[in-house]
Formats: structure tokens, sequence, C-alpha cells
């Protein structure tokens, strides 16, 4: 290895070289044994698994090989380019100035004018809820050249930086920024945000949460997403790890200090870079598991978000059934809640805290009022992640799944339901649910952009 990397880094690396290496034919049984293949066919999503099942089969001991080294090798070439301590967090922030240990700050990646104006809306409601931190947008360069935009987020006291990495043309979705925004982001505490991204209270709280706090834990907080890697993934035999319990990431935000785990969270990120912008995301959907996929190259603790998610959108009629058409991603705190936004059911239950409208710029056919009616969530008793369950016994989680669909009139619209007798689904109206915490947010949001269109 290269004498610039650092020795804990190199010392990580080398562990993970050392992994098995193994075929399909060899490393299913153990996959299965761990992800039953019966259930995960429902978990995974669909159109990954028709996409990429066979690419998945096809991965040799030789590919993975190359995919570990070349991991490797761009962790080296950063060492010897910035320097051996570099990788370590805090790290080097922006224009080469050292970031300060325990430093917090916001970003958020938003380039066109549709997503400076959605992170406009967050950015003002945010402050308006009690943050007083710094705020970094970060876009590719040849974006953000709008004179008004660069206003309304100066106005903000916004700092406004340009990643290195070049936006890849013909893509669906240009994920690859988000890993290096954060990394040369010039806080160590980082909250990270999609530009359709939304809080519902004070994010300062999140900072000082045990969950993030607590060093055991990485200081490093992953929400899930309705989705779980397939046996077949060859993910797991990259990894050199057997299947393991654990959700898809929605990286729509993410909570991190690159100082955690003894500084080798910044070396992550640095991974989570090479899987984006250079290893063809290492078989995630996109950008969101590199980050947990760092993670376990390098054998480091982070924490899940201890409940699942849950979704906000509407009920819709169609073809004389009653449909639920999911608009956005609604993801729960990492504390108690407050008192007055407590759930009678389960009075311990974190309360709402962020919205990822992630599906709101692909639908159609809704009026104001109609958008963000409902919430559709799992028992509040049984979205515990952490929960334990003795032998014998059938975890609410194991029997529930959701995705998206086509919705004639409407367009993408995601949904939750379970395939076991012990898993309950519910609806619940939004302006009843914690408190009527959600009761105010459509208008909230359409007031300030004036119309519905801002969001799409």
């Amino acid at each position: 290895m290269s004498p610039a990397l650092d020795h804990d880094i190199a010392r990580a690396m080398e562990r993970f070289l050392k992994r098995p290496m193994l075929s399909h034919e060899v490393a299913i049984m153990q996959n299965e044994a761990a992800c039953p293949r019966e259930q995960l066919e429902r978990q995974v999503n669909s159109d990954q698994l028709r996409g990429d099942q066979e690419k998945w089969l096809a991965v040799d001991e030789l590919e993975i090989e190359e995919m570990r080294r070349s991991a490797l090798n761009f962790l080296e070439a950063k060492s010897e380019e910035e320097g051996g301590d570099a990788l370590i967090g805090p790290g080097i922030g922006t224009y080469g100035k050292p970031v300060q240990r325990g430093s917090r700050g916001v970003v958020i990646a938003a380039g066109n004018h549709r997503t400076v104006e959605r992170a406009v809306i967050c950015i003002k409601e945010m402050q308006k809820l009690g943050w007083r931190g710094g705020i970094e947008v970060w876009h590719f360069d040849g974006e953000l050249q709008d004179e008004k935009d660069l206003k309304m987020l100066k106005d903000l006291g916004v700092e406004i930086h340009v990643v290195s990495t070049k936006k890849k043309p013909d893509q669906w979705k240009n994920f690859e920024l988000k890993a290096e925004a954060i990394l040369r982001s010039s806080f160590d505490e980082v909250l990270y945000l999609d530009s359709d991204n939304f809080p519902l209270s004070d994010i300062t709280t999140l900072f000082d949460a045990p969950l993030f706090t607590d060093p055991r834990g990485g200081q490093a907080v992953f929400w899930p997403d309705l989705n779980r890697d397939h046996p077949d993934n060859a993910i797991h035999r990259v990894l050199g790890i057997p299947c393991h319990d654990a959700w898809e990431l929605d990286s729509g935000q993410i909570l991190i200090a690159k100082s955690g785990n003894d500084g080798l969270n910044l070396a992550a990120l640095y991974l989570a870079e090479h899987m984006q912008t250079e290893a063809g995301y290492w078989f995630s959907g996109g950008d969101k598991d590199t980050f947990r996929y760092a993670f376990l190259v390098l054998g480091i603790p982070y924490t899940p978000a201890p409940r699942w998610l849950a979704l906000l959108g509407n009920n819709i009629r169609k073809g004389g059934e009653d449909l639920f058409c999911g608009a956005a991603m609604l993801q729960y705190g990492i504390s108690p809640p407050r008192p007055e936004h407590a759930d009678p059911s389960d009075p311990a239950h974190p309360e709402p805290l962020f919205i990822h409208a992630n599906l709101l710029k692909h639908m159609a056919g809704f009026r104001q009022g109609e958008v963000f009616s409902h919430m559709r969530r799992l028992s509040l008793a049984q979205d515990d992640v952490r929960l334990l369950y003795g032998d014998g016994e059938v975890r609410p989680l194991d029997s529930i799944a959701g995705g998206a669909r086509e919705i004639l009139g409407r367009g993408l619209c995601s949904d939750i339901w379970s395939f076991g007798d012990s898993t309950t689904v519910e609806t619940v109206d939004t302006k009843d649910a914690f408190g009527g915490l959600m009761a105010g947010f459509e208008q909230v949001y359409v007031g300030k952009s004036g119309r519905l269109g801002a969001w799409k």
C-alpha cells in the first residue's frame, strides 16, 4: 500500500482485501440463510431486481478483486494528492482550510432553478424553526448561473460552492455530487439534505441527540428506505460479508460527523465518492447505499434511525378502487417527542421530522389541499427497527414492503403494504397525527411558492 495512506485506513483496507471472494454459487446459501429469498423477493426494489439480477449473477471473483483494488487505489491517489492526514476527519474543508472539530452545519445539493427554489423554501422554514448555524449549497460546474437564484440564497446567508465532480451527461438523475459536497464542506458535523426535503421542527436538536453523540454508534445516522438488498445482489460478495439485516438508505437526509469513528467517517465519505463517481454506485440504486457500503468496507459502525419510515400522500378513487398515492417519504426523528406531539398509541415514539417529497415532481392531476392529506404507516408499535424478537416470533418488519407504481392521471405514487398476518399497515388523517404536527404542511410550502408547480 502507498506509504501516504493513513495507518488506520491502510489497516482497514488490508482487512477488506483479505475478506473472502466467493462466486454466486458458493455464497448463495449463506446469503439466503441471512436474507430468506421468499421474503426478500417481496422487499427488494422490483425494478432493480428485473434490471440488474443477471448482472449480479455474472460477477465473478476477478471482478470482485478489481472492484476492491479500485477502491484502495482511489484512497491511495487521494492521499498522495492531498496528504495522508487529509482523509482522516474532520479533514480539510472549503478554501483549503482545516475543518474545526465539532463545527456544525447544513449541506444542500441544488443547481437548477427548480431545485434552488425548493432549497430556498426549505432554508427559510429551517431558519424559522430555529436553525442558526451555517448552510452551504453545492452544485455542479455550469449550474446556478441565474443572478436571481444566487441572490435568493445569499440573502439567506447561504455559502455557495461548486463540486469538482463532473456532471455525467444523459442521466435520469445526477446523484454523484453528494459525497463530495459533504466531505468538502466546512463543517465537521453535517446534516445533508436533498433540495426536496423539508424539516418539521428545529434540526438543532439532532446534533445533540444521544444516538448521534454516542461514539459507539459511529456518529453517523442513516434513515431507511422502502426496500432491502436481495440475496442475489453481488454487493454482498464485493463487501465480503453475508447478506445482512438492513434496509436500504434514504439519502435525502444524512447526519454525520467526519471526525466520528476516530476520523474514519471521512475516509468512508471518500469511498462513497469513489463509488458515486468512478464505480457505478456499486450495485446501489443511485448514491444512497454507497454511504452504507463505505462504512461496511471499513468495518466501522453507523446508527440506523430507530423507526421505519412512513409515507405522506392522499387517497384517490380509481376504477372503483381506493388507492393511496404517496408523494413523500416521512422520516421520524431520533429522540423522544415533544409532549404536544406524542402519539397516544405510542407516547415514546419519535415525532416526524423530515418530509422528503421525492415523488411530487413526478406527479400531476392534484389540487391544493389534496396532496398531503393522509399518512400511510406501519403501526407505531411495530416500526422499531431495533426491537428484538424471540425464536419463532415473526418480526412485523419482515412482512412489510413498499414501492412506487404509475397511476393513470396521477403519475408515480408510492405505497406500503403488508404480506403477513402479524403486520398492520394503517392510513391516518394527517391533521390528526402527532398532535397536528403536519396539519399545515401543505399550505406552508405551497403558500411560500405561490403555486403547486414549484414542487415540480
